[in-house]
């Protein structure tokens, strides 16, 4: 048993104690004795209910005052080190917090009977860290809880960065960052709706100019000369449409008709005569078409003009709105998915992966004090194409084409007010090509040259633009709501059938527009 010393100057620093000090069973035990601790640093035990063991915290270097219904002679402290014990009179005993730990506390009487058993927890002081937090953050409660060496952060603050505030000041006090337990709620609201507007527009011009010339001359079974130039439009692989005209000429086709032949020949000969008009033949007219040797001269031409142009203009809009806790992310996708080739086993079987495209946003909002709200946005705008698309064979006779995807993302973050507009802007992008063919030398030459060339040309332009708007939102009511199938009747079989219609319009009752903007009918509308 140790022997203690009287140490009046504990007086003094018994007035330092920073809390109140609460007195609990040892679990499992007896019950406890009633305490009259009121909050003061002064422990006052009734044994009427029994003498047992009871619980006493103590911060590290404060000292707690526990006074006795009767006469203590003796006190045995298991742990030193952890905790001291003084005996100021028979009746009044000093507890000093040492260092971090537990130790119990016996209390014994002059016969040798154990008149209190005391559980003592000394841990860390957090009195300064308590003041800081409440200066610092004023309108919040925080409750600290030391453990050991670490700290418990629980209570209520308004905003999420009023907890993080919190939890990086408790930080300073500790050695290191994870003896930090941050376990407190936000009161304030935290429920935002983000909602987003993705315009996109796409215009896209083609050209196609071009010219095709081809002759022969000379007649079959003699010399004959050729001749010919065509427009192959590299760029788009062929004329798209338009309009094609020319000329052309065909010798080798002419109509024909037989008749008497003239002076010279034998009699009832006939001969086949070319006839273009009433002076070859009275009876031109019947005359058939047929293979004959030519013109002497040009035996066929061809010359033909091609010419297309077209000016396209496509627009995009997806409005998705999306509601989450704030610290949560969102994730929101208008588009679709397409197989992906991963792997392929030794029987021929491929094991294929899906891949998102479209239209996708995600966002993690973190509410501010004030009602701002902090945000990381990635939004991302992706389509099919045949770039960057690759050819798989997955067996002797079958093949697989991926596509590729043509990708526009912008990821950023950013802080604004709820209610407030962010544009996302100037994602642009552009192309364009041209394709000349011609025949050497000619191409430059005045006016003629045309006649020797053609053009190809194709552009594209596409801006995006990405406006983010968020808002604090609170649950409401679910008659605040409205959905497009309120209302909604459908037509009778005479009203579908003689008047074309396939819903009914329905009358609204009297004030049940009362307080809104849109005044009239209600119900759903079909054009």
């Amino acid at each position: 048993m140790k022997a203690l010393k009287l140490i009046p100057a504990l007086l003094a620093v018994a007035g330092l104690l920073c809390g109140p000090v609460a007195a609990q069973p040892l679990a499992g035990g007896p019950p406890p004795a009633p305490s009259a601790y009121d909050g003061s640093p002064t422990m006052r035990v009734d044994l009427a209910a029994g003498a047992g063991a009871q619980m006493l915290s103590l911060p590290r270097g404060k000292s707690a005052i526990v006074d006795l219904p009767v006469d203590a002679r003796d006190v045995l402290v298991t742990n030193p080190a952890v905790a001291d014990a003084v005996l100021r009179t028979p009746r009044r005993i000093y507890i000093l917090g040492l260092t971090a730990g537990q130790t119990d506390a016996v209390f014994f009487d002059g016969a040798g009977r154990r008149i209190l058993s005391l559980n003592v927890r000394v841990d860390q002081d957090v009195t300064a860290l308590a003041d800081t937090i409440n200066r610092i953050l004023p309108g919040s409660r925080v409750t600290i809880e030391p453990v050991a060496d670490s700290i418990i952060l629980s209570g209520l603050v308004l905003t999420p960065a009023d907890a993080d505030k919190a939890g990086q000041i408790a930080q300073r006090f500790v050695a290191k960052p994870e003896q930090v337990l941050n376990m407190i709620q936000v009161a304030g609201k935290d429920q935002v709706t983000l909602k987003v507007r993705v315009v996109e527009v796409n215009r896209n011009v083609v050209k196609q100019l071009g010219f095709d010339l081809n002759a022969v001359l000379g007649q079959v079974g003699l010399d004959q000369l050729t001749f010919a130039t065509a427009a192959t439009f590299g760029i788009n692989g062929s004329l798209l449409g338009g309009l094609t005209g020319g000329y052309s000429l065909d010798t080798t086709k002419a109509p024909v008709m037989q008749q008497p032949c003239g002076a010279g020949w034998p009699a009832g000969s006939l001969c086949n005569v070319i006839v273009r008009g009433p002076a070859d033949a009275p009876n031109f007219d019947t005359a058939t078409p047929q293979n004959v040797i030519g013109s002497d001269g040009v035996n066929k031409a061809n010359a033909t003009i091609k010419a297309f142009e077209r000016v396209g203009l496509v627009r995009t809009l997806a409005e998705p709105y999306l509601t989450t806790s704030s610290g949560e992310p969102a994730n929101f996708l208008a588009g679709g998915e397409f197989p992906v080739p991963t792997g392929q086993d030794t029987s021929g079987r491929v094991t294929i992966e899906f891949k998102k495209y479209g239209v996708g946003l995600g966002f993690t909002p973190v509410v501010m004090s004030g009602g701002r709200i902090n945000m990381k946005i990635s939004v991302e705008v992706s389509e099919l194409s045949n770039a960057g698309a690759f050819t798989v064979g997955t067996g002797t006779s079958s093949v697989l084409t991926v596509p590729g995807l043509s990708v526009r993302r912008a990821e950023n973050v950013v802080e604004m007010p709820s209610g407030g507009t962010m544009m996302i802007a100037g994602l642009l992008q552009e192309r364009s090509a041209q394709n000349l063919d011609s025949l050497p030398g000619l191409m430059n030459m005045p006016i003629v040259g045309t006649l020797f060339r053609s053009r190809d040309f194709t552009s594209g332009q596409t801006e995006l633009v990405i406006l983010v708007t968020p808002y604090i939102v609170d649950p409401q009511a679910p008659r605040q709501f409205q959905t497009p199938a309120d209302g909604l009747q459908l037509a009778s079989d005479p009203e579908t059938l003689l008047l074309g219609k396939l819903n009914r319009a329905v009358k609204a009752p009297p004030g049940a527009n009362a307080g809104r903007r849109y005044q009239g009918p209600i119900g759903y509308v079909i054009e």
